[in-house]
């Protein structure tokens, strides 16, 4: 195992991010870093809008698809409990699934569809495999009904095509794949799906700001929308109005996406996957089964250097840019939030901020953020 070397990678941190500042590129950002769960690294920086208050620890961050992985680690305690299993159909769940067809699009149309040949599974769902809620189809058949609750958008995406047969082809499922997923863990837990997250993995990880509804106290915390003018300089972003992703209301409980979060509580999660599925007090969350089926490749179809496993990607190869070993596995938000698990090396870290400017995967702070830890370990 290698070690970090803190003093330097707190020089990395604070020379790269104070640029970030610098040239605008941020307004506020937050990173955590453990080794054996121990924490080597914290800082804030920046202020939690423009022009105002300097940026102090506790902050409440949009996590965005950050969800995905806590939606997928929900589904897995059920499939630990043998109450779901990966490769279940999801017509068990919503017969209607049955009906579901393959849309054939030309001029960036849906001209016709043919039925499924194959079923689509709870792994699909979880792997991006499904063709569910996938570009172009989210675009050209848009939900524009944004006040609907779980359930209602469930039944609304039963009634759309889907972009291709299952297990053909990977294609990313912003929030609507994993939306069945939440709906499936409620119809076998018997409770609504965000009351099964706050029992069964919130509050057992001290969780305590992590939520797809905040309070009013709650909202005061979350951070502004940052984003950088055609002209360099930084401003806030406004968003719509009790929303936490995009337009969705929050009680829509966008399970790929709509989750807040702080960067004191997403470590504990990334904590928790590191050691196996256990808390640092012991609490066995997931068992280390289902850790290694999450971080484990489910499909053919490469990201680049990575490959999908169950909600995060997962490092599959040696000439990895950034410097990240074969198997560390993670994922990032829209809004710039970024997470990593290297099993290996016992290292857990999290990066929070949220901007309209260089956010998804693959955004330049996350990047640098890899190389920085990475370039540390002796």
């Amino acid at each position: 195992m290698r070690k970090i070397e803190s003093q330097k990678l707190e020089f990395l941190i604070s020379k790269h991010t104070n640029q970030e500042l610098h040239e605008n590129k941020i307004g506020c950002k937050e990173v955590i870093v453990h080794q054996e769960g121990e924490c080597v690294y914290s800082g804030v920086f920046g202020t939690s809008s423009v022009g105002g208050l300097v940026a102090k620890k506790g902050l409440i961050y949009r996590a965005a698809s950050m969800t995905k992985p806590i939606t997928t680690t929900a589904v897995l305690q059920l499939v630990d409990k043998g109450l779901i299993d990966l490769d279940d159909k999801i017509s068990k769940f919503y017969p209607k699934a049955k009906d579901l067809k393959v849309a054939i699009i030309k001029n960036e149309k849906i001209v016709s569809s043919v039925p499924l040949e194959n079923e689509i599974t709870v792994r699909n769902l979880l792997s991006h495999t499904s063709g569910i809620g996938s570009e172009p189809i989210t675009t050209i058949s848009p939900n524009t009904n944004n006040e609907m609750t779980l359930d209602q958008a469930i039944e609304d995406i039963f009634t759309k095509p889907i972009l291709f047969e299952p297990n053909s082809a990977e294609r990313y499922s912003a929030t609507e794949a994993f939306d069945i997923a939440a709906g499936i863990v409620q119809k076998v837990s018997g409770i609504p799906f965000d009351r099964y997250l706050k029992e069964n993995i919130f509050e057992p990880l001290g969780m305590i700001n992590t939520t797809f509804c905040p309070t009013n106290e709650q909202w005061e915390k979350v951070v502004a929308m940052h984003n950088r003018t055609e002209n360099g300089d930084s401003e806030n972003s406004i968003r719509p109005t009790g929303c936490v992703f995009d337009g969705f209301l929050a009680k829509r409980m966008p399970a790929g996406a709509g989750l807040v979060t702080t960067a004191d509580d997403y470590i504990k999660f990334a904590d928790m996957l590191c050691f196996g599925g256990k808390s640092k007090d012991g609490k066995q969350i997931l068992s280390e089964n289902a850790v290694n089926l999450m971080s484990t490749p489910q499909c053919d179809k490469s990201l680049g250097y990575e490959k999908w496993g169950l909600g995060v990607r997962v490092v599959t190869s040696e000439d990895y840019p950034h410097g990240l070993d074969i198997g560390c596995f993670g994922w990032s938000g829209a809004y710039g939030t970024h997470f990593w698990v290297d099993r290996k090396n016992r290292i857990s870290v999290v990066m929070m901020k949220n901007s309209c400017y260089d956010g998804g995967a693959g955004n330049k702070s996350a990047c640098q953020l890899e190389r920085d830890v990475s370039e540390s370990l002796i």
